[in-house]
C-alpha cells in the first residue's frame, strides 16, 4: 500500500470551522477563552470576544444562553472567593487609618455585617436578646411546627332599631 491509496487526513470544511467552537450546551474553546478573559482580566465583552475570535454579535447570543451565564456566574463565584482574604486585610487596614474617618466608620460596619453573615446576627441592646418584630415566611414548602391563623370575628348583629342622629338644618331668623 502506498501513500497514494490511503486516504486523504485533510479536515473538512464543516471540521474546520468546528475547531474551537464549544460543544453543544457547554462551554469550552473560544467562547471560554473570552469568558476569563472577562471575569479574570476585567476586559468588557467585546474586545475579549474579538481577542479569541468571536464576533461581537456571536459573543452577545452566547451571553443569553442559560449555560453561558451559569459559566460566567461560577467564575465569578471563584474571583470573589479567591478576593475575600484580600478584602477582609483591605477593610480592616481602611478601619484603622485615621484620614477619612467616615470611610473607617464605613469599613467597621462592613466588617461587622459580613461578621454577622458568618456567625449570626451580634445582639443589640441592652438585654442582649431577641428584637422584636414579625417574620413573615414567603416560601412555598411549610415549615414543622405550630400553625396559627388568626380568625376576625364576626360583626354583632343589630337588634333592628335604628336611630337617626343627623343634624336637623338650622334657618336662619328673618330680620326686621
Amino acid at each position: 500500500m502506498t501513500d497514494d491509496d490511503k486516504p486523504s487526513q485533510d479536515l473538512t470544511v464543516q471540521q474546520q470551522a468546528a475547531i474551537g467552537k464549544s460543544a453543544r450546551n457547554g462551554v469550552s474553546g473560544r467562547l471560554k477563552t473570552a469568558l476569563d478573559d472577562m471575569t479574570w482580566n476585567g476586559t468588557p465583552w467585546d474586545e475579549a470576544a474579538v481577542k479569541s475570535g468571536l464576533t461581537t454579535r456571536s459573543m452577545r447570543l452566547a451571553l443569553k444562553r442559560p449555560h453561558v451565564l451559569k459559566y460566567l456566574r461560577a467564575e465569578r463565584g471563584v474571583l470573589l472567593a479567591t478576593a475575600s482574604g484580600q478584602n477582609l486585610h483591605a477593610l480592616a487596614k481602611l478601619r484603622d487609618q485615621d484620614e477619612n474617618r467616615a470611610a473607617a466608620v464605613q469599613a467597621a460596619r462592613t466588617l461587622e455585617g459580613l461578621a454577622s453573615e458568618q456567625f449570626g446576627p451580634v445582639s443589640r441592646g441592652i438585654s442582649g436578646g431577641a428584637r422584636a418584630g414579625f417574620l413573615i415566611d414567603l416560601s412555598d414548602e411549610p415549615a414543622p411546627g405550630v400553625i396559627v391563623q388568626i380568625i376576625n370575628n364576626p360583626a354583632p348583629q343589630s337588634s333592628g332599631v335604628t336611630i337617626d342622629v343627623t343634624p336637623t338644618p338650622v334657618i336662619p331668623a328673618p330680620e326686621d
